[in-house]
Parts: structure tokens; C-alpha cells; sequence
């Protein structure tokens, strides 16, 4: 299971990394979908930084947890503004980051995706 959720972390992790790159480069596609969103290029660059932020704080160990919820957040709002938009077949297919993101999240803080900080060893 632990090869999994890091292989499931280091694809979401860098998918969130490229998409947030794309935003905070401005890239005209990004910044036309958004602005229908009154996003504006400060915003969208903020948007970005916060993808990738959660992207790199995906790919560590020690900050797994932290990551899969800020990449959760970033690509639930993606395919919210996807499905808003009328896209409701990219949409539905940009749900899955989201959904494995949350996976990530869930066995971090419930399962045994996170390393174990706790001292119950030490007895």
C-alpha cells in the first residue's frame, strides 16, 4: 500500500505543480478561462502559487497530509469552475486528481499513507 499512496502522491503532486506553473506563467488559456471567473492575473498567479505549493508539500513525506488537502481544495475548485462553465466532460475527468488527492488525504490522517509521529513504539 505504501508504494501506491507514494506513486498516487508523485503523479498528483506534479500535475498540481504543472498546472499551478501554467497560471503563474500566465498562460493565455489560464488566464481567459479564469477571468470568466473574475479571476485576475494577481489572483490567478495566487491560485497557481497555491497549486504548487501543494504540489511540493504533496511530494513529502512529512508534510503529505498538509499537501493533499491544499491540491484537493486546488483541483475541486478546477472542476467546480469547469462544471460552471458547461465543460461537463473535462470536468468529470478533472475530478479524479481530486478524489485521489482526497485519498491521499484520508489515508495520511486516517490510514497508514503518514509516518508514524506518534511514540507508541517507544514502550
Amino acid at each position: 500500500m505504501k508504494i501506491v499512496i507514494i506513486s498516487i502522491s508523485v503523479i498528483i503532486g506534479l500535475l498540481s505543480i504543472a498546472a499551478g506553473a501554467a497560471k503563474i506563467t500566465l498562460v493565455p488559456e489560464e488566464v481567459e478561462f479564469l477571468s470568466q471567473f473574475g479571476f485576475t492575473n494577481t489572483l490567478t498567479i495566487f491560485f497557481g502559487i497555491m497549486q504548487v505549493l501543494g504540489g511540493i508539500l504533496l511530494l513529502v513525506p512529512l508534510t503529505r497530509p498538509y499537501g493533499s488537502l491544499v491540491t484537493a481544495a486546488g483541483f475541486a475548485l478546477s472542476a467546480a469552475l469547469l462544471f460552471v462553465s458547461g465543460n461537463v466532460a473535462f470536468a468529470s475527468i478533472s475530478l479524479l486528481p481530486f478524489l485521489l488527492a482526497g485519498f491521499i488525504a484520508y489515508t495520511s490522517f486516517y490510514g497508514h499513507g503518514s509516518p508514524d509521529l506518534s511514540d507508541d513504539d517507544a514502550q
